[in-house]
């Protein structure tokens, strides 16, 4: 009773912490007044970084095949780095409220439309995921349905972020990822101690569940091709990193919080992987995604459980609220606005419905209760097809020269491949390229050139008219050459 007590009342809290902030402006609510500093904007990163895929997702990975499974949050951390150096201050600058008001400078509505489309679709799989980590938590650990603790999940982030918006969001994520870190050190302490009964790395655990940084299950194909392709990408082109860096006051403030966001999440995914490595050791025989909330049962006191359950609540609303705030700005400023542009009032009283909107859009995908990881793949595979290549392509493109239309077919080739690549496991995609290529690409990108096939169809789009016109160019330099040679 006394642990329910708690975690109603951090819910009653968030609601009313978003209840405060009902009443604000459209700036406000898009981009908190683009008025934060280095802490609050590396704070507000590093708990978005941490929501469901880094929580439920990471631990049960570390239950299921050990330390690699830092991996996931490892290398979006890298994937910061040049983000920080290269690309923040350039964001930025663009003085741009979403990922595809970036596209719509470099190409037009039209493609900014259709991103802001695919985006949507994406990072409803992304808040889907989210909300069925917080299910999970609270089903494994009061015993209760979870498709009713799935939608109270679901009702309780969806109202905060509908009052609050990105001004509350940006306020709460500091303290709720102290929260989160706080609870996940104190769950870790007393799952060591309460492990004595267990030898680490003795018996209990299988061969290579201690190995890093590759096993024989988890190799370097994972580490240097396939996470980085479609788990860090979203890291360095995102539209939930990206709305935290329109939230800074300045360019060099973006970048700095990006970097400092980095080196925080080195030690984070560690301290994950290695809490369902000690719950694989304690909790033999359990299914991985269960083994936060089991362990936090077995393990915590009364009283302190409500507490550490609350931390990793906040984890998984801090990345919640986040992506369905931004998803639902890209649809009401890069989808409606050009066909109907309704002031920036209308567009805010928008914003705000389709969040109610996505919320239940995403409540109604969760409750099909996919694994977690499953639903965030899916969804990465999908944006990276899609938007990275263009969104690279629009932020140097005082260097790179990329046609509106090469963009266009660029987002509907890349993301129409990915989506179809996990449709039926590929099916359709496997009968147009015959079993003859399929072999080829398995053995020129690996096993999951499924996953891979849309990024190089994306990047032969955007690089195929450049380079074009460049043989062609110094193809007619040739001719003029040899014409002069003769002439003379």
């Amino acid at each position: 009773m006394l642990d329910s007590v708690v975690v109603a009342f951090y819910f009653a809290f968030m609601l009313f912490l978003g209840w405060r902030s009902r009443r604000q402006d459209a700036q406000s609510y898009w981009v908190a007044k683009r008025s934060y500093s280095t802490p609050r904007i590396a704070m507000s990163l590093v708990a978005t970084v941490f929501g469901a895929s880094s929580t439920m997702g990471i631990i049960g990975m570390g239950y299921q095949r050990g330390l690699t499974a830092a991996w996931w949050a490892l290398i979006g951390g890298m994937a910061l780095i040049p983000c920080a150096f290269f690309l923040a201050e350039r964001i930025r600058r663009q003085k741009a409220m979403t990922l595809p008001d970036i596209l719509r400078e470099a190409y037009g509505d039209r493609v900014s439309v259709l991103a802001g489309i695919m985006i949507a679709i994406a990072w409803c799989g992304v808040i889907a995921a989210q909300i069925i980590a917080g299910g999970r938590l609270i089903s494994g650990f009061f015993g209760m349905d979870m498709g009713l603790a799935i939608a109270g999940v679901a009702v309780v982030f969806t109202i905060y972020t509908f009052w609050g918006g990105q001004l509350s969001v940006i306020k709460t994520d500091f303290w709720q990822l102290f929260l989160f870190i706080g609870g996940l050190i104190v769950a870790l302490g007393f799952l060591w101690s309460g492990g004595n009964s267990f030898q680490l790395g003795a018996g209990g655990l299988p061969e290579g569940h201690l190995d890093f940084p590759v096993t024989k299950t988890f190799g370097w194909y994972e580490v240097m091709i396939f996470y980085p392709l479609i788990v860090g990408f979203p890291y360095l082109v995102g539209p939930d990193i990206y709305s935290r860096i329109f939230c800074a006051k300045d360019g060099l403030t973006a970048r700095k919080a990006v970097f400092a966001s980095a080196l925080v999440i080195v030690p984070i995914a560690f301290l994950l992987a290695f809490f369902g490595v000690m719950a694989r050791a304690a909790l033999p025989g359990i299914a991985p995604e269960a083994a936060l909330p089991q362990a936090i049962s077995s393990f915590v006191p009364v009283g302190l459980k409500g507490i550490i359950l609350a931390g990793f609540l906040a984890a998984v609303m801090s990345s919640a609220d986040t992506c369905l705030i931004s998803a639902s700005t890209i649809i009401s400023l890069n989808v409606v606005r050009p066909f109907k542009d309704l002031g920036e009032e209308g567009h805010y009283r928008i914003t705000r419905v389709l969040v109610l909107v996505l919320g239940v859009i995403s409540w109604l995908i969760a409750s099909r209760q996919a694994g977690i990881i499953a639903s965030l793949l899916l969804a990465y595979s999908v944006f990276v097809g899609g938007v990275v290549f263009p969104t690279l392509c629009a932020l140097f493109k005082d260097r790179i020269r990329v046609s509106s239309t090469a963009a266009l077919f660029s987002i509907i080739a890349g993301g129409g491949l990915a989506l179809l690549g996990k449709f039926e496991g590929g099916i359709i995609v496997k009968i147009f390229i015959t079993e003859h290529g399929q072999a080829l690409l398995q053995s020129t990108f690996g096993p999951q050139y499924l996953a891979i096939l849309p990024l190089i169809v994306s990047a032969a789009i955007l690089g195929g008219r450049p380079l074009l016109l460049q043989i062609s160019n110094r193809s007619q330099k040739k001719h003029t050459g040899i014409e002069n040679n003769l002439s003379f």
